[in-house]
């Protein structure tokens, strides 16, 4: 196994022929509080300590790191997600302004309340509200728009009935444009049964790359917990390569990201920070992942910028998506310190 040194070549920006950003999926408020231990009794009531309102969802966190990096929406990426036509959904079209072009259609706005732990784990609570729906027009258009080696990203997944359905078939649309596709699907609501196995077994041939955190891997392949950390990542990798991904990126918290593919397995550690809150880490991840990407560099490379993207959202508080150059300083105290 080999690890990357993340120097990578750190463009400053996008070209006039650099790869176009599209991200696709789910934008919505939300709540996190925190920290609830044990948890509450029904007909109780608990008090916290500490709560945050904020943009949130797959689509709404990656956008917002994006922007932050330098990622330029309508112009270097096109995020596409909607919202209620409610007080809500204004407050998520103010917030995200410079960041998406949010669509406001005939439903209550989506909301999350998460709920944070002692241990670091997290509960979520959610109304799909407007995710019942997908823009389907603006999809069209920009996958109509998309020119070879353009970035594709399908996230919230799970939570987006729509998309469940049109997944295929955007991937293959985009695969024949000489896109690179890439799908982050989350956790699904009813657990890693059979049936959820084939599905997403199912969209793996269509995908460049497959950007799952290392349990839901561990839930698409059936690979068992217990054994060491590299151990469980590397099979679970090696089984998602046999159904038929390209490659797949695996965020392995702490311990940082996993690349496999057809050259074999890289692994790139993640900076040490003193975590606040790991909600959104996944969607930071991508961004980074993402923006490297588009900056010219490759798969490898740029595990650096996604890495460290999401450490330093995550040890901050409230939260505050980092800066291109900031990643570059981390991927070079990193790289220092190895």
């Amino acid at each position: 196994m080999s690890h990357a040194s993340g120097a990578g070549a750190w463009g400053s920006g996008r070209g006039p022929g650099s790869p176009r950003i599209v991200v696709v999926g789910n934008a919505n408020v939300d709540v996190l509080m925190g920290d609830v231990a044990p948890w509450p009794v029904p007909g109780s009531e608990v008090v916290i300590d500490r709560y945050e309102w904020r943009v949130g969802g797959a689509a709404g966190n990656t956008g917002l790191a994006l922007a932050a990096m330098g990622v330029r929406e309508g112009v270097d990426s096109d995020v596409i997600a909607h919202v209620g036509e409610d007080f809500l959904g204004g407050w998520l079209e103010g917030a995200m302004s410079g960041a998406a072009r949010l669509t406001r259609v005939p439903h209550p706005t989506a909301l999350t309340v998460g709920l944070t732990h002692p241990d670091g784990q997290r509960t979520f609570v959610s109304y799909l509200g407007h995710l019942v729906t997908l823009p389907e027009e603006r999809i069209a258009a920009a996958l109509d728009a998309a020119r070879p080696g353009d970035l594709l990203l399908l996230c919230g997944y799970f939570l987006l009935p729509e998309l469940r359905a049109k997944a295929p078939s955007l991937l293959r649309g985009a695969r024949q444009r000489g896109m690179l596709t890439m799908i982050d699907t989350g956790w699904p609501d009813e657990g890693w049964t059979p049936a959820v196995r084939a599905e997403v077994a199912a969209l793996l041939p269509h995908v460049s790359a497959f950007l799952p955190n290392r349990e839901e891997a561990v839930g698409v392949t059936g690979e068992r917990e217990g054994a060491a950390v590299d151990d469980v990542a590397e099979a679970a990798a090696a089984a998602l390569l046999e159904l038929g991904a390209e490659r797949v990126v695996m965020k392995c918290g702490a311990a940082g990201a996993l690349l496999a593919g057809a050259d074999g397995y890289v692994v790139h550690p993640a900076p040490i920070v003193c975590v606040q809150d790991t909600v959104g880490a996944g969607d930071t991840f991508n961004a980074g992942l993402l923006a490297g990407l588009a900056r010219g560099m490759s798969w490898a490379e740029a595990l650096a910028p996604a890495v460290n993207a999401s450490a330093l959202a995550i040890g901050s508080q409230p939260r505050r998506y980092p800066s291109w150059a900031e990643v570059v300083e981390a991927a070079v105290e990193t790289v220092a310190s190895v």
